[in-house]
């Protein structure tokens, strides 16, 4: 506030002198503001909402963060066209420093074979090549080193903001199990939070996509072209057809995942087995039940793989399933240089014990390589641990079986 010492009169700000006494006007803070700035410490990211306490938003359900809304949202886009052109660019520049430094060393080990003539003239051309390439290659470097840490940084604000979402889902479906929640509040409830982890899901793919235009030393997917060039190179059948079939077992049940969201849990799935009435057909009905739901889970899995979308892959798997980002660094790579010809499968036997099953299954798959459209035929068993998670069934574990 500008005021007056003396006549204790609220000015315009741009005003130095009272109007009434004349004297020099003085800026005086707000302490009631002063102490309620203090206080303004928690803030959601999602609704930019202000709390002095707690621990949650009262409307998202977002884990609140500290400091202003515009350290929380003053983020700067990232052109995806821009940083893949980077990234090779940065690739490429490797590359040539490699080959240069290479080169270099070999002269040195023939100076004694060959005359300086010829020897000194090359030297000196490799060496004003890497001093002029190298500062754009670190230039580069520390843009990419930049983007992939505030990419990731954001990555980890909306992973940190999506626990307590799935948490709060969890204790919701566990009081409706109980009978301590009515319908409509949990299909409300379930409503709003499926809304929210949606979003959060979606700006997570966005943000791990940029991540993966990164070069591959950086934790990215874009890789040299030599390095292409030698993925492409033969290798044995049954390797082949392994690794394919290792990342073909993935996708996303987003169709039934869509279709199932807007029903409530049914009340014979939701009670627990020990409350069930020792009914043999009742337990075969429910049994069936999953039984088809897995099945279709594998063919979404199949549908999602013929149409090699990445987002869908990523989804399908469950929140502990172990080295998920390696998954999808290796599954870029084999879309990018293969196409499904025959991708089909056999549920040969399944064991369901509550939340977890266990699955084997025979996958038939012919593929073509996209360059020399050489086809891989071949059959390969997987057994598969599944874990229900939000109603749905989602990929623990996959493993081969010799």
């Amino acid at each position: 506030m500008v005021i007056c010492p003396q006549c204790n009169i609220e000015h315009d700000t741009e005003e130095e002198f009272c109007k009434k006494c004349g004297k020099f006007l003085l800026i005086v803070e707000d302490p009631d503001l002063e102490e309620e700035t203090k206080k303004e410490k928690l803030i959601c990211p999602k609704c930019q909402e202000i709390y002095i306490k707690g621990h949650y938003c009262r409307k998202c359900g977002s884990l609140l963060m500290q400091g202003t809304p515009s350290q929380q949202t003053d983020v700067r886009p990232f052109e995806k066209k821009s940083i893949k052109r980077l990234s090779k660019q940065w690739l490429r520049l490797l590359g040539e420093k490699k080959e240069l430094e290479t080169c270099m060393n070999k002269l040195e080990t023939q100076r004694n074979r060959i005359s300086g003539d010829v020897i000194n003239p090359l030297s000196i051309r490799y060496q004003d090549r890497l001093k002029s390439l190298s500062p754009r290659h670190q230039e580069i470097e520390i843009e990419l080193q930049s983007i992939k840490k505030r990419t990731s940084e954001e990555v980890d604000v909306l992973e940190k903001e999506l626990k307590p979402i799935q948490k709060r889902l969890e204790e919701f479906q566990f009081l409706y199990k109980l009978g301590a929640v009515t319908k409509d509040d949990f299909v409300r409830e379930k409503k709003e939070m499926k809304k929210e982890i949606k979003s959060r899901e979606k700006s997570l793919r966005k943000h791990r996509q940029i991540l993966s235009l990164l070069p591959s030393k950086m934790g990215g997917s874009i890789v040299s072209p030599r390095f292409v060039g030698n993925l492409l190179q033969p290798f044995s059948f049954l390797i082949a057809i392994g690794i394919i079939i290792l990342l073909g077992v993935g996708g996303y049940f987003f169709w039934q995942g869509n279709s199932q969201s807007s029903k409530p849990i049914s009340k014979d799935i939701a009670t627990s087995p020990a409350s069930l009435p020792p009914s043999p057909s009742l337990y075969t009905a429910i049994e069936s039940d999953e039984i088809e739901k897995i099945k279709s889970l594998f063919e979404n899995i199949r549908q999602a793989n013929l149409q090699k979308d990445i987002d869908l892959f990523l989804s399908c798997f469950s929140h502990d399933f172990k080295s998920i980002e390696g998954k999808r660094l290796d599954t870029l790579k084999m879309w990018e240089n293969y196409d499904y010809l025959i991708l089909s499968f056999d549920l040969k036997n399944h064991t369901i014990t509550g939340n977890t099953a266990n699955v084997r299954l025979e996958w038939l798959v012919k593929t073509s390589k996209k360059v020399s459209g050489q086809r891989h035929n071949g059959k390969t068993l997987l057994d598969v641990i599944l874990k229900r998670e939000d109603d749905l069934w989602k990929i623990k574990e996959i493993n081969p079986v010799n």
